[in-house]
């Protein structure tokens, strides 16, 4: 930085320099020359003021590119439960309602920096599982326009697409991706939460999707019975 720093004040100093030597040469009595060549120097002191601001505009613009492709995570992510029954169970001695298998979830994925950001993937890590059994509480429900499928009971559980399109999509500050994601499992009560991969800059990294920092619950509407 202090290279770059004294490389432009090197630019200024020779600019007012050559200007001096221009209005010294230009002022010298008889001769050709000496007028020419105050022309060129002024000429050369003009184009010299004209040229430092846009050099300190273009480092100001590189930058601002690297502070963009420097963002911890450059993607924001927002989730939310929807076309959902419930389970009603008892915990801690109060009874909680939980999201019904085949809810839908809603992710609502956009760029966070300038630069464009490809979501390579989607996975799903499940947290904890108990046996639990409740009374279904049936909800309206909603089609969703996209469908995806989170399978918590495969091993490794995983998402699968329910249409034609899949990974990878690209999101900006101006172009955002919805994803709805019809999560089932047929065992008990399950904690979970999402990672969605991403590449930007080339650079990789994934960022962790859930209710605000608690795990998302799936409890099974049919439990299997207990052996």
């Amino acid at each position: 930085m202090a290279r770059r720093g004294g490389r432009g004040r090197a630019w200024l100093v020779g600019g007012v320099g050559a200007a001096a030597v221009g209005a010294v040469l230009v002022r010298a009595p008889g001769g050709v020359l000496s007028w020419s060549g105050g022309v060129v120097a002024a000429a050369t002191a003009a184009y010299l003021s004209q040229d430092l601001p846009r050099r300190v505009s273009d480092r100001l613009a590189r930058r601002r590119a690297r502070e963009d492709s420097g963002t911890a995570v450059p993607v924001h992510v927002t989730a939310r439960i929807r076309n959902q029954d419930y389970v009603a169970l008892e915990e801690g001695g109060r009874v909680v309602e939980i999201p019904a298998s085949g809810h839908t979830l809603q992710l609502v994925a956009t760029g966070a920096g300038s630069l464009p950001v490809v979501l390579t993937e989607l996975r799903v890590e499940v947290l904890s599982r108990a046996d639990r059994r409740g009374d279904l509480s049936r909800h309206a429900a909603e089609i969703p326009p996209r469908r995806f499928e989170v399978l918590l009971d495969a091993d490794p559980p995983r998402v699968r697409p329910l249409s034609g399109s899949d990974f990878p999509y690209q999101v900006s500050q101006d172009a955002v991706e919805v994803f709805d994601l019809e999560v089932r499992t047929e065992a008990g009560d399950v904690a979970w939460v999402l990672w969605l991969d991403w590449s930007c800059g080339g650079r990789t990294g994934s960022v962790r999707v859930d209710l605000g920092g608690r795990p998302f619950r799936t409890a099974a509407r049919h439990p299997r019975p207990a052996r």
